[in-house]
């Protein structure tokens, strides 16, 4: 396994190597080593090979990192907080931190300017500008960007230095190039109002070559450096105040909860139902219970609303005559046929998501469709995603999009049953026992999904082409499968599917 020290050596010399391929061989570009959920021992390690630029995302986490590195005299560390920016973390962050990159809208610069103490130097700034053009994304767009630069340098606690952008992941060459260049030419077009010559971080571990090349002063790396982030139980912690809260403990909701706990403590969570001895394995685990659903609003910052869908009505309505102030609150929906505009004008709050998980996230290994109403912000998104995360894979879209994904993938795996089922039934029909049947089909099924996951620059045609010769066994099989219909059947049971969740959102 290589060291530390080692994968610094070779991130300096893919630095080197991109300045020279891009003519910059002069320009220096500075290694920010991004440690967000990694341990001092590691940061130290880092810090034996010379480095001295460290990056943090999660305040309260850093902030303690960085109180104890200066106790044992590592005083020459310059922190630089890179993360979505909540506003009751300015504080936090205005007292520890050297640098801010992630400023992305004008209250977050005005607090770090009101909280950065007098004792300090000012805080140096750089302004996120979202180039990507992801809606998840954090940043302020280009049109909002010299509005929010002429705030920051009127703020005697603040130093411009700087602009930060990310872009896609996964993104083509021409792509990065794109987002890259948008970010040089907004720091060109404004220069003049930077202390100094505008900074550039732009780059990570996979396209900092590409950000190089487009100018980039600041490249940001951590797994190449560190190895994979493991990220730390509980790590949703640092971005809540508040508690998280369940209206309604049945099997979905039990099934999130369980994703919830690997970010939150159990007595984090609240969990309302009117039948108590429903809730008591929740309260076993160390959740509070209630019958209430007002009371499991207290204190409540994200509260994920899981009773059927003809109950919410209901429910909406009683949350919205509790008298709590529910723009405070993310609100989470997982009732089919309720859409963002309904939810939002029953509890006057456009924070709301609408999700749509399927039955493998109680295993982890589920897909959940996600869709955001206007009021939603970066870092509620960000939020909502990890408190998820741990049932799978999170798909942002649209309504529309939601729909489409609850008809694949909510209702896909009846549809892989039903014809696990079918295969099964004719092993047995040919003489395999019904345990063996099972297990042969699981493992067919199971293994085809794997190989697929892993040739992703191979079409799902060309892997079945790889299993298909002409004349063969498989070929006969496939040549029934068509003249039977395969495709309209499964054209049909998608269409219908989708029918239906257009009747039930007429009809709710």
């Amino acid at each position: 396994m290589s060291s530390i020290r080692d994968n610094l050596t070779k991130i300096h010399l893919r630095i080197d190597a991109a300045l020279q391929g891009c003519g910059r061989p002069e320009r220096k570009v500075t290694l920010l080593c991004v440690s967000k959920t990694k341990p001092i021992e590691q940061i130290l390690e880092a810090y034996a090979a010379g480095e001295r630029e460290f990056g943090e995302s999660y305040a309260t986490e850093a902030a303690a990192k960085i109180e104890k590195l200066r106790e044992l005299g590592y005083t020459d560390l310059r922190w630089h907080f890179i993360g979505p920016l909540q506003k009751n973390k300015t504080r936090l962050v205005a007292g520890h931190f050297d640098v801010v990159q992630s400023v992305d809208r004008p209250e977050v610069a005005q607090r770090l300017n009101d909280q950065r103490p007098d004792t300090l130097p000012p805080l140096e700034v750089m302004v996120q500008v979202n180039i990507s053009a992801e809606s998840q994304k954090s940043g302020c767009t280009p049109e909002q960007l010299p509005g929010l630069l002429d705030l920051v340098c009127s703020l005697p606690r603040l130093r411009l230095t700087g602009l930060m952008g990310i872009a896609r992941e996964g993104a083509e060459e021409a792509e990065l190039k794109k987002s890259f260049d948008t970010l040089r030419e907004l720091s060109l077009q404004y220069r003049e109002k930077f202390a100094a010559a505008p900074l550039l971080s732009m780059g990570m571990t996979s396209d900092l070559e590409s950000a190089i090349a487009c100018g980039s002063d600041m490249v940001r790396i951590g797994t190449a450096i560190f190895g994979a982030r493991e990220y730390p139980h509980r790590q949703a912690q640092d971005e809540l105040r508040g508690r998280v809260a369940f209206i309604g403990g049945g099997n979905m909701s039990s099934c999130i909860y369980e994703s919830v706990l690997k970010q939150l403590k159990p007595e984090q969570i609240t969990i309302s139902g009117p039948h108590p001895e429903k809730l008591a394995h929740f309260q076993s685990r160390g959740s509070r219970i209630t019958q209430s659903n007002t009371a499991a609003l207290e204190d409540a910052e994200v509260v994920f609303l899981g009773v059927k869908p003809q109950v919410l009505p209901g429910v909406l309505q009683e949350l919205a005559a509790g008298g709590r102030d529910l723009s405070s609150i993310l609100f989470i929906s997982m009732a089919a046929g309720f859409r963002l505009k309904r939810i939002s004008a029953a509890l006057g709050t456009r924070r709301v998501v609408r999700i749509m998980p399927n039955t493998p996230a109680k295993i982890g290994q589920g897909v959940t469709a996600l869709c955001y109403d206007e009021g939603v912000s970066a870092t509620d998104r960000s939020l909502c995603e990890k408190l998820l995360a741990g049932m799978g894979l999170n798909v942002p879209g649209s309504e529309e999009q939601l729909n489409v994904i609850g008809a694949i993938c909510g209702c896909g795996p009846a549809f892989v049953f039903r014809f696990m089922e079918a295969l099964s039934a004719q092993a047995q029909r040919h003489g395999l026992n019904p345990e063996l049947a099972r297990s042969a089909v699981e493992q067919t099924l199971l293994g085809a999904a794997l190989l697929s996951s892993q040739s992703r620059a191979q079409s799902l045609a060309a892997l079945r082409e790889a299993v298909t010769s002409k004349g063969g066994t498989t070929f006969a099989g496939l040549q029934a499968m068509s003249a039977h219909g395969f495709e309209d059947l499964i054209q049909a049971t998608v269409q219908a599917s989708l029918d239906r969740t257009a009747e039930l959102e007429g009809l709710l």
